[in-house]
Parts: structure tokens; sequence; C-alpha cells
């Protein structure tokens, strides 16, 4: 098909298309072809747009990770814009109040991230590809990295500035130390089953009522094509100058940096120091500096001087210094240019002023050739490898799409086999299946109903795969024989928790006019949970529900218990007895105090940041296109 388009694309007809193109092109820019949807909006929130492209971008990174029918859902559509929505609002409050990403913060930051480091490093070409193969540009991606961390350092703001009183941390200790004595009985579902039965007519109304328990999704099953890297790694042996030129190439890999250790002493200074200030704090670390170079130990001194408090305890001792890490650069700076064992001139900055010592030293080391070369080998076959699948990736692409009733063209012509799948529907299935993107594709209307290849699948970063179907098995509903024990079994077991619930409320109406827990549990043939301390922090033994149930009960009276029951879900229903209530005496430790304060931060911050988004979305009107959705 490429071939004819190329053969139509000549002469007299060739030069009037490119007319009709290229002078847009050259008026306009090629972007107002590519970028028209960003001139679309599907909502604005004060003065901010927000462009439909960006809601497409969003859908299309959901798309492999939902059912293809929640995409089209209204209510999903609207939660993305909604996020959409916080997500600029939010960054745009942020910069307003002058949180900033420098582009050095943001660089560290993509450079750290796995999905674009091959062997622990940052590959600018994997980087630039995975970018492309999501829909994006570098500059929208990074455009996204740093609205995300202004979020992040105005959630970090709001939920580290939380105000935690004291008085509010005393009546937390005291709740959480709290102690309730509290027997129970459990009356579980299991003890009624062997006394329910079930009806042929209750089973088929059950059946006839609950179809959608019982269907049979669509499935499918394909034969695909899988073409990945890995497999044109040949095995060949490189050759003596590819390999040394890969030992070059990859040099960082093979060095072992040099380390450096140093301490330092600091001599404190504001920085609205006044004149004389700053002579006196140079004078003394000079004086300090006299002493370290006379044969003080340079440790005492830090000791004993240091306005450090991090470090003065140790020596001074500021551990492995990196290129690019925390210290001030000044210190950086002077810790680089020291030989080993020697001390700084003083060093002015904005913390005051200092004196560095080199106290250790590792010189950088590099790896011979030789003992790498094994190496080496795997990482040029590999290299080769990716190459070669760049090279025919696109000529994989083009058969496919090209020859769309067969996959024998692209399998002959690469060298590939045919291989088959099991059985899947659209959530997917196992093998090849289990890529979302291809359970997806089997089921688009042409390759489903037309029979057509897919187009090729990016099923990783090195991998294309191409499916077609080979056969289907349509929508319908398990025949009745094939769940009647499963649906008596459910009626069985919805009939015992009815008897157990009902025996619960007698229970409760007996214990209230006087009878014992105990007593009941032993006529009935229950097991009877003895009398037991149930705190808030430590439930023990005690399922967390009636751990939960415990603590709403109202304190005991008179020395009578206070009775209540609990729903287990399908461990049936507990009956509880609360017996009494134990509070502690005295002020809370330490100890108590601190994690009640914790839990009180860890609890209010959540809730401070939910708030701040709610009030910014309050104050800002919103519109909202619809119809661009």
């Amino acid at each position: 098909m490429l071939s004819t388009i190329r053969d139509k694309t000549q002469g007299i007809f060739a030069t009037f298309i490119l007319i009709l193109v290229v002078v847009p092109f050259a008026l306009w820019g090629i972007n107002s072809y590519f970028d028209s949807g960003s001139k679309i909006n599907v909502a604005r929130a004060g003065d901010i747009d927000i462009s439909q492209i960006k809601y497409r971008r969003e859908m299309d990174r959901l798309r492999g990770r939902v059912e293809p029918a929640v995409l089209d859902n209204p209510q999903f559509k609207q939660r993305v814009l909604d996020s959409l929505i916080d997500e600029a609002l939010l960054a745009h409050d942020a910069e307003k109040q002058g949180y900033r990403i420098s582009d050095a913060r943001l660089a560290q930051t993509i450079r750290t991230l796995p999905y674009f480091q091959r062997e622990g490093k940052f590959d600018s070409t994997l980087y630039e590809a995975t970018l492309r193969r999501e829909g994006m540009n570098p500059r929208d991606f990074e455009a996204r990295v740093r609205e995300q961390g202004l979020m992040v350092q105005v959630q970090a703001g709001l939920t580290e500035s939380i105000l935690v009183t004291s008085s509010d941390a005393a009546e937390l200790a005291r709740l959480l130390s709290q102690q309730r004595e509290t027997a129970y009985v459990v009356l579980s579902p299991e003890t009624f089953m062997p006394k329910t039965s079930v009806t042929g007519p209750e089973i088929e109304q059950y059946y006839s009522s609950h179809t959608e328990l019982f269907q049979i999704p669509e499935q499918v099953r394909v034969e695909y094509l899988r073409f990945s890297a890995a497999d044109l790694n040949t095995g060949g042996q490189p050759t003596e100058e590819e390999l040394k030129k890969a030992y070059s190439d990859e040099a960082a890999r093979y060095v072992v940096p040099e380390k450096r250790r140093a301490s330092h002493i600091l001599i404190a200074l504001s920085a609205r120091a006044t004149d004389d200030q700053t002579r006196q704090a140079l004078a003394k670390i000079e004086e300090v500096a006299k002493q370290a170079r006379a044969g003080t130990d340079f440790a005492t001194l830090a000791r004993k001087y240091s306005a450090d408090s991090a470090t003065a305890g140790q020596g001074g001792d500021l551990g492995e210094v990196r290129r690019g890490g925390a210290l001030p650069k000044e210190i950086e700076a002077a810790v680089y240019s020291l030989k080993s064992g020697e001390i700084s001139q003083p060093i002015r900055s904005t913390y005051g002023y200092h004196l560095v010592k080199l106290t250790g030293l590792v010189a950088e080391k590099r790896k011979p050739f030789a003992d790498v070369r094994k190496e080496l080998v795997e990482l040029v076959r590999r290299r080769k490898g990716e190459e070669k699948y760049f090279e025919l990736s696109e000529k994989f692409r083009n058969l496919v799409y090209e020859q769309p009733d067969s996959l024998a063209p692209a399998a002959k012509a690469l060298g590939l086999t045919i291989q088959k799948s099991d059985w899947f529907t659209r959530a997917g299935g196992s093998g090849i299946a289990a890529n979302p993107k291809v359970a997806q594709a089997a089921f688009e209307p042409d390759v489903l109903a037309q029979v057509r290849n897919s187009d090729a699948i990016e099923i990783s970063g090195d991998a294309l795969a191409a499916i077609r179907v080979t056969d289907k098995k349509p929508a319908g509903r398990k025949p009745l024989a094939e769940v009647r024990t499963e649906i008596e079994r459910v009626l069985k077991q919805e009939q015992a928790k009815q008897d157990a619930i009902r025996l619960a409320e007698e229970w409760l109406r007996e214990l209230r006019a006087g009878e014992s827990l105990e007593s009941l549990a032993r006529k009935r043939g229950f097991k009877y949970q003895p009398p037991k301390d149930v705190s808030r922090l430590a439930p023990g033994s005690v399922d967390a529900r009636v751990a939960e149930a415990v603590f709403r009960m109202p304190r005991p009276e008179g020395g009578k218990p206070v009775y209540d029951m609990v729903d287990l879900g399908a461990q049936g229903y507990a009956v509880l007895a609360l017996r009494q209530v134990r509070d502690t005496s005295g002020k809370p430790d330490n100890a108590a105090l601190e994690k009640a304060r914790s839990l009180l931060n860890t609890r209010r911050g959540p809730d401070y940041y939910a708030n701040y988004r709610a009030g910014l979305k309050q104050k800002t009107k919103i519109k909202i296109f619809p119809d661009q959705l």
C-alpha cells in the first residue's frame, strides 16, 4: 500500500497537492495542524483552561488500566475531568504562594524515575521513546512533572504545619489507654446450616431474578505474532573494536568514583550580622584553624566550638560527600579542593564561617577491560538486537497492516512463529491475553467482526505484537444445572444468617431482662468468650469489628453489664457484654502523649489537605463543556 501511495505522489498531481499542504505550513506552521486540539477546552476553572488534548491524553493513559466500557461511562469521564481541574487549581495556587521547582530539581527527579533508566542509569533514548509511545513530548511531560512536584510541596506544607495542642494530645492519650472489659459469643451461620433447607422453586426463582450473576462473557481465541529486541540477539561474537568502543562509551559503568569524607567546624553568623559581628566570627574561626594546624585534634575542636548541633557531637563528621549533594556549594567546593588530611581556609556560607578537613579519600578506580569483557559481549549483543529491533519494527507494523487478512506474510518476512492463545474475555486472560492492550485490541470492531489483523501493539518498550481472532464464543448464561449447587449454598447461607440475627435479637431481650450471657451460650451450645480487657490500640485476639463496637457502647451503670450485637459479615453476629470501663489515672507519660500527637497529625493532615482542595473549588467559577468530552 505504501508503495502505491509513493507511485501516485509523482508528477503534476503531486505538485498540486504539495502546494496545498506546504503553503499553509509556511504561513501558520505545522503545529496548527497537529496541535489544533489544544485550542479546544473541556473546562474552564477561573482563568485556567483545561484543554481537550490534555483530557484526551489522560483518558488514553487510563485506557489500558480500566475496562473499555468504563471509559464511556459519563461518571468516569467526570471523575477524570474533576481530577484535572483539581490538579490545575492546586498548581496555580502553589505558584501564587511562591512554590517553585527549579530546573535542576526537575531534571534530577526525571533522571531518577526507574522507567527511564537502563541498567540503573538514565537513558535519554529510552526517555524519548517512552514519551513517544505515550503520545507526549518532553515539554509537556516536564510541565506535568513540575506541576505534580508543586502539589507535593503544597501537601507537605499543609500536613506538616498541623497544630496539635497539649490538651488535644492528653485527651486522646487518655482515650487510647482506656480498657474495656468485654465478654462475647459469636453466633455463626454455620451452626444453623444443617437445619436449613431449600426447595426447587426457590432455586429457580433465584436463578431467574439474578441473571447477571450467571452470565458468561463473550470470549475469543487469537493467533498472534510477537516481535521483540530479545529475539534479535543472535549471539554473534562482537569484534574487538566493538568491545573497546563499548568499554569507552560506557566508562561510567565501570568506574568506581572517588570517595571523600570530611569534617567541619561552624562558627554561626546571622545573615543580618553587623560588621563587628562578622569580624569577631572570622577571628574566632581563624583562632580555631590555628589550633587545628598546630596539632590539636580536629574532632575535639569541633565538639568544643562548632555551632552545628547535628555534627558537633560526632566531631564535625559530615560523612561521605558527593558532588551535587545537600551541602552548601562553598563547602562542597572546598572538600573537592583539599588533599587527604588537609584543612581549608575559613569559608563563608549563609550559615557563618566554616573550617573543613578532608578526613578520607579513596581514589577513583576503573575495572580493567579484561575483567568486564564477558559483560561487554552481552552488552554489545543486546544493543545490536535493540538497534535491529528499531530498524525492523516499522517493517513489522507495515506488514501486519498492509496484509490484513493473514499474519503469515509478516511471520515469513521476519522469521517469526504464529502462536495461539487460550480463550479470554474483554477483561483479559493468560499468556499474551494478560496484556490489557492485547485484550482491548481483540475486541475492536475491525479485528472482531471483520476478522482482520490488529495494528501492531506495543506490549513493552522493546516488544510488539499483532493478533488475529480465530474463534469466538458469544455471551450467554450458565445453565441452571451447572449453578444449582452454588445457588443452593447461597440460599442456605442467607437463611442461616437470618436465623443467627433472630437468635441474637432474642438473646438481647433475655440479657436485658436479667439473663447471663454465659448461661445462654451454655444452654444453646455456643462458645462463650470470657471477659477480657480490650483497648483501642491493642484489641489483642478480639475481632477488630468487635473492638470497634465495644467502644461505641455506653458505660455500664450500677454494676450491670451493657449488651449489644455486631454484624460480622459471613462470620455471623457477635452478642457483646460490656462489663466495666477502666480509665487510667494521672497524667499520661511522654510516650503516650507522643503517640497521641502522632495519630492526630496523621489524621488531621489529610483532612486539612482535602479541605484546602475543596476550598479552591468553592471559590472558583468552573464551567464545563460536556460536548467536548
